[in-house]
Order: structure tokens, then C-alpha cells, then sequence
């Protein structure tokens, strides 16, 4: 379970536990955008033990236990220059403390964090904090983007399901390089628990639920870019994290003045874990997990940098499947390795990037008669050049994305027939696609309040493939500093290499529209949208029509958050028409923080949702041949919805600032705290005669500690 160790970081603690005699308030945020910072460390220059770390809104108080007559306060955050401030015992206003970002120092024109042109129409921007402060992430950033309203994913998994769409029609990019198999703990169907992305590097995150830019390509519903850090950091820094199921341990390094390197890795094992749940993880019979990655930054000069990302991660798991002709073990096995390549250079008017990508996996699942083994490459280059003018910037360019999937095994012949006895088919399947596309988007400020953004991407046909184009238009319009809408509109195409429910390569075409509105004031926070989108795959077309609204509130020391989504999905065929899998009438999310004096924090988590529609048995006939029943379906006239679904999950964590050189995060957590019986979908005994309800995870229990130093 990736990195569950950073369950959430709340932001305030007192290490004084004696009479407190003097108090010190303040509050510290960005010199230029002043954005609060959370997490800054705040202490003493004459006594290292009284210090503080400021909580989300930047604020802290410095409880000092005795009469010190004049000092000085140490300020320091990663990415800025300390700061020091004259203080005495007689200091009673609240202080405002603002640091300057550290590159500003480096000279007058440095490297600044690099910006997606269509930055603007995000609907969502997740920094590197509000993953770690997201309950439901558990640290993960692909969990953070599953709490937004604009999830629909509905098998307690990291897949995303964005406004309805599958999971395979969303592109997933790390450093503008596209990532096609970004889960851990993947089984063959693509459900899996975590993504591979390590939180510690990712500086930011940009979620388009619908209409993705088309600066980037091969996505047809929706976008998830990734960025890892851009700045050289002061100094050192490291943690060790120790959990139920998790060793891992990561440091970050400045080799010079130009050079900086991160360099992490994890240990999984199951049997702590799955013997605390036992009850709850009765048919996961073990798992393990190993990964090891590094990144590296290093700026040539102010203008000029170099970014290298390498992730390695060996896994295995084995659980008790269940289907009515066979019961056992179902054991997965894989190995990956991915490196990706940034060049920048970015200068006052004009920024040009080269980007690589390459990936190589090895997977083999095996359960009664099948045996599947799977070979997997991705080769991707690309490059771009982007300008920007006094009221109008774009970017041009043109990239490489080569897929190849092998897969060679045994299968059963007959669905109904899965036992050690039954007749297999043997297949050996080698499936690839080149594709090169060339793109220009441009952005025009029309006014200061209204932004237009225009795209087209086109492919390069080769060997015989389809000849496609995409093209979208996007609208900001910031009525003012808390109002702002979002519309946009496209159409879009990519192509998917096969999965569990498709066995060749997909070509998804799509046309979607989006409004979107959002309203920021001082404590309250809310968004709403209604979209559509029509895609087409294979012989199907999905319609899809829904509307979502979220809201936050912050009255301290509570906060509050409500979102409800609703999704009209209908699937066609030339002969039938059914609900998809995330046909919803309502999908409900809330989160209460209760932050108990900066020292602790309770998050309380509830989810209810519409049960999926499934199709009942109405029958079973004799096959002779393999001596088992084979079904017979309802229609889709007749179908019928699960159970909805409910579960609640409870966590408690504290941060404390042992001194300014070692913080400890503690933290526990309780998943399903009322153990509802959620059900996954229906299964049956052999005959087909007797029904039985399979399900999601029951009530489990996770703690650890992690040391930051």
C-alpha cells in the first residue's frame, strides 16, 4: 500500500508542555503571490527545542516557557530564504512574516516552474500539500484526484474514471511524457490499489475531467499532468517511514549549487497487515512490493536545465478468486522500469522542450487453466516550442508515441469452464501502433478577464492507419478575483492498446462540451458543472450526460466538504441500448476535519453512491462437454441495481515538531469503521441455482509513523 505513511499532514504542534508564559503569533506566506506556506519552520535562534511549523493557513503560535528578554525567530521553508525577526518577551501583535522564493536570488532572469499554456482551463490544480492533507489520498496523487467530485470511479481502485468515462480514455502524463500503465497492485483487469508516482517528488498536478488541451495528445476524456520539482532545494533533507505494511525511506540532496538529487524507495510486505485484518483480507493471501526510483535536476544556467526521472518496481500478489466453475488462487507477478528525460530552455519570451519517455514491463498471470504472460514498450519523444507575446502566446509541435504489447498463454476456451479439467486455447499475440501527431494551441487575453484558447492536433498517417483530427476551442471568463467560468468545447481521439474488455486496439473518438463555474471567498469554496460528451469505440457509443457541485467550508477548528455528482450513461449498439457502468443518480462525498489545538487532526470520510446495474441469471443449461452449467441473462429491460454503497473511514494523525532538525508523523487510521457489507457484484454456486454476494473491503486497520529530518 504506497506511501500510506504520509496519511495526511496537519500543520501545527507545540513541543512545550510546561506553563507557558509567553506567546508569539504569526503568520507566513509567499513575498509575490502571497500564498500561505504551510509547513514552514518557525523557532528560536538562542533554543532549537521552541519551535513550531506553521498549520494550513500559514499562521502559528510559539508558546515559550519562560522570560527570554530579546531574540531572534528563525523562519525557514524549502525553496526560500530564512528569514530572521527581532523579537522580545514584550512582543504582543501577531507578526507578518513573508519569504522570498530562493531562486529569486540566483540572479535577474532565472528558471522559474514551467506552466502548461492552457493553465487556465483547468477545472483542478493539486499542489504537493494538498495531496498529503487529502484524507481520502492516503498520499497518493491519483487518490487525491478520486476525491474530486469529477471521480466516477467506483471499484475502490486508483484507475480514474473522470465525468463518467472509462478509465482507459484518460491520459495520464509525468512530465509531458504519457504514462499508459501507472497502477501498483494491477490485476489483470486494471484494477489496482496505488499509482507508482511518489508524492515527495511531484511539485504539482493539473486535472482536466473533460476536454484535455490538445498541447498534449492520445486522450480523448479527460487529463492528469504531473509535474516533478523544478527548484534546487537549500539544503538536505530525508524521512524513514515504518507502517503495517510499509518500510520506506527517501533523501533529497543538493550536490551543488546546480544539481539536485531525490532518491527514494519502498519496501511492501503483507503478513503484518493481513493478520491484524484477517477477517477483512480473508481472501488476500499475501502481497510484496519493492520499488526504487531517483530524480535528478540540474541547471546548466539560469536558461537551461536537465531533468531525469527513473522508477524500478518489482510486485506480487496472490488472493482467492472465485468464479462457479473454480475456486483458488489467483497469482500475479511483475516487473517495470521507467525513465523519462526532460530538456528545457526557457527564456523571457519563449520556452523550447524536448521530452522522452521509455518503459519496458513484464507481467504473467495465473489462475486454474490460465496462464498469461504480457511484454509491454512504450517509446515516446517529443518536442515543442511555445512564445509568448503581450496578449497572446502559443505553442507548436510534434510528437512520437510507439506502443508495442506481446502476449502469448493459455486461456479457457469456454467462460463458463475454468476448472484444472476444462479445454484451453493456446494464443500468441504481438500488437503495436506508431503515432506521430503535430499540434499548435494559442491562448489570446482578450481582456484581463477573459481568456480564449484555441487547439487542433492532427496525426501522421502511416501504414494504412486512420487519418484523424482533433480540435477545441476553451473560454475563461474571472469575473472577478472570487467568480470565474470555464467553457469549453472539442473533439478529440486516441488510441488504446488492449485490455480485459477489449482485445484489440481501440480508436476513441469523442466530442464533449463543459461549463464550469467556481466561487473562492475567504472561507467558503464551491464549484458546480454540467457537461456532455459522445464517444465512440469499436461497434459502441457512449452518451453521457451528467452535472457535479462541490463545496468546502472553513470555520476553524472544523472544515467541512460536500460533493454530489449525478451521470446519465447510456451505452449503444447497432442492436440494444444499456446503462454503462457509471449510469449514477447520485454519488456523495463529505469529509469532516476537526483540528483538536493544532495538535492533533480527526478526518472522518463518508461515501454513499448508487449501486452499479447488474444483470441477473435467469437460468443454466448442461454443457455436456465440460460437465458444467453455462448462463442465461436477463435483458437489459430486466436489469437490476446492487445495493448502494456506503462506507465511512475515520483517521487521526498528529505532526509533531520534535526540534527544527526532526518532525514525527504519527498517524492511524480506521477504513469502513462501521464494516458495511458493500457489494462488488453477484456470483453464483456451480449450477447457477443459488446466488451470493462478493464484496468491496470490510472494516481495516492501518497506523505508522514517519520521520521527516
Amino acid at each position: 500500500m504506497k506511501k500510506i505513511v504520509y496519511l495526511i499532514i496537519i500543520s501545527l504542534s507545540s513541543l512545550n508542555t510546561f506553563a507557558q508564559t509567553v506567546q508569539i503569533k504569526g503568520k507566513v506566506s509567499d513575498v509575490q503571490t502571497e500564498e500561505a506556506l504551510p509547513g514552514a519552520n518557525v523557532f528560536l535562534q538562542s533554543d532549537w527545542s521552541i519551535g513550531s511549523t506553521t498549520d494550513v493557513a500559514g499562521d502559528f503560535i510559539l508558546n515559550i516557557n519562560k522570560s527570554f528578554g530579546k531574540d531572534t525567530l528563525i523562519i525557514s521553508f524549502i525553496g526560500y530564504k530564512d528569514r530572521y525577526i527581532p523579537i522580545s518577551d514584550k512582543t504582543t501583535s501577531s507578526i507578518t512574516i513573508k519569504l522570498e522564493p530562493f531562486a529569486e536570488l540566483i540572479r535577474e532572469t532565472v528558471i522559474t516552474a514551467r506552466r502548461i499554456i492552457a493553465e487556465e482551463f483547468t477545472v483542478k490544480q493539486i499542489k504537493q500539500l494538498d495531496i498529503y492533507l487529502n484524507p481520502a489520498a492516503k498520499a497518493d496523487p491519483l487518490l487525491a484526484i478520486n476525491a474530486m467530485p469529477a471521480s466516477t470511479t467506483t471499484d475502490e481502485s486508483a484507475n480514474i474514471s473522470l465525468r463518467g468515462s472509462r478509465p482507459d480514455e484518460t491520459g495520464i502524463y509525468l512530465n509531458d511524457v504519457p504514462i499508459y500503465d501507472a497502477i501498483r497492485f494491477s490485476q489483470i483487469n486494471g484494477i489496482g490499489t496505488f499509482s507508482i508516482f511518489n508524492t515527495e517528488i511531484i511539485e504539482r498536478m493539473h486535472v482536466f475531467p473533460g476536454n484535455p488541451p490538445l498541447e498534449y495528445g492520445n486522450t480523448a476524456s479527460g487529463l492528469v499532468s504531473l509535474q516533478t520539482r523544478n527548484q534546487i532545494p537549500l539544503g538536505p533533507s530525508n524521512s524513514l517511514s515504518i507502517s503495517l505494511a510499509n518500510l520506506g525511506a527517501s533523501t533529497s540532496r543538493k550536490i551543488s549549487d546546480k544539481t539536485a538529487l531525490v532518491v527514494f524507495g519502498n519496501y511492501q510486505p503483507s503478513k503484518i497487515f493481513t493478520g491484524l485484518n484477517q477477517e477483512a483480507m480473508h481472501d488476500l493471501e499475501d502481497f510484496s512490493s519493492f520499488d526504487l526510483g531517483f530524480h535528478i535536476l540540474h541547471n546548466f544556467n539560469s536558461k537551461l536545465r536537465i531533468k531525469l526521472f527513473n522508477y524500478s518496481n518489482m510486485e506480487a500478489y496472490e488472493f482467492n478468486t472465485r468464479v462457479p466453475s473454480y475456486t483458488g488462487i489467483f497469482d500475479m507477478n511483475k516487473k517495470r522500469n521507467y525513465t523519462i528525460a526532460n530538456f528545457i530552455l526557457q527564456q523571457e519570451k519563449r520556452e523550447f522542450t524536448v521530452n522522452t519517455g521509455f518503459n519496458i514491463s513484464s507481467e504473467n498471470y495465473n489462475y486454474s487453466i490460465t496462464d498469461i504472460d504480457i511484454n509491454k514498450q512504450d517509446i515516446y519523444l517529443s518536442a515543442t516550442y511555445q512564445h509568448f507575446f503581450d496578449k497572446w502566446s502559443i505553442k507548436t509541435g510534434g510528437s512520437f508515441d510507439y506502443r508495442i504489447n506481446d502476449s502469448k498463454g493459455y486461456k479457457p476456451l469456454y467462460n463458463h469452464a475454468q476448472n484444472l479439467n476444462h479445454p484451453t486455447i493456446y494464443f500468441d499475440s504481438s500488437q503495436e501502433y506508431y503515432l506521430p501527431e503535430l499540434f499548435v494551441y494559442s491562448k489570446f487575453n482578450i481582456t484581463d478577464n477573459l481568456i480564449l484558447g484555441t487547439g487542433i492536433r492532427k496525426n501522421v498517417v502511416l501504414n494504412h492507419t486512420s487519418n484523424y483530427f482533433s480540435y477545441q476551442g476553451n473560454l475563461n471568463y474571472k469575473i472577478s478575483s472570487k467568480h470565474n467560468f470555464n467553457l469549453s468545447a472539442g473533439h478529440y481521439n486516441r488510441l488504446s492498446m488492449p485490455n480485459a474488455e477489449q482485445y484489440e486496439i481501440t480508436h476513441f473518438e469523442s466530442n464533449q462540451y463543459s461549463v464550469d463555474y467556481t466561487y473562492t471567498g475567504n472561507r467558503i469554496e464551491v464549484q458546480t458543472s454540467v457537461f456532455s460528451k459522445n464517444v465512440d469505440y469499436a461497434n459502441f457509443n457512449n452518451e453521457i450526460l451528467g452535472g457535479e457541485i462541490y463545496t468546502k467550508v472553513n470555520l476553524k477548528p472544523f472544515e467541512f466538504q460536500f460533493s454530489l455528482t449525478t451521470i446519465d450513461s447510456e451505452i449503444k449498439t447497432n442492436t440494444e441500448a444499456y446503462p454503462s457502468n457509471y449510469d449514477l443518480d447520485y454519488f456523495i462525498r463529505s469529509v469532516l476535519k476537526y483540528n483538536l489545538k493544532d495538535i492533533i487532526e480527526i478526518s472522518t470520510i463518508y461515501i454513499f453512491r448508487q449501486g452499479a446495474h447488474n444483470l441477473p441469471v435467469i437460468g443454466s443449461t448442461f454443457d455436456n462437454e465440460t460437465a458444467t452449467y453455462y448462463p442465461s441473462y436477463s435483458t437489459w429491460s430486466y436489469s437490476e441495481r446492487l445495493p448502494d454503497y456506503h462506507k465511512i473511514d475515520l483517521s487521526v494523525s498528529k505532526y509533531w515538531v520534535v526540534n527544527p532538525k526532526l518532525i514525527m508523523v504519527l498517524y492511524a487510521n480506521v477504513s469502513n469503521i462501521l464494516n458495511y457489507e458493500n457489494v462488488m457484484g453477484i456470483n453464483y454456486n456451480t449450477d447457477y441455482t443459488r446466488s451470493f454476494n462478493e464484496l468491496y473491503s470490510q472494516r481495516t486497520i492501518y497506523f505508522g509513523v514517519s520521520f521527516i529530518f
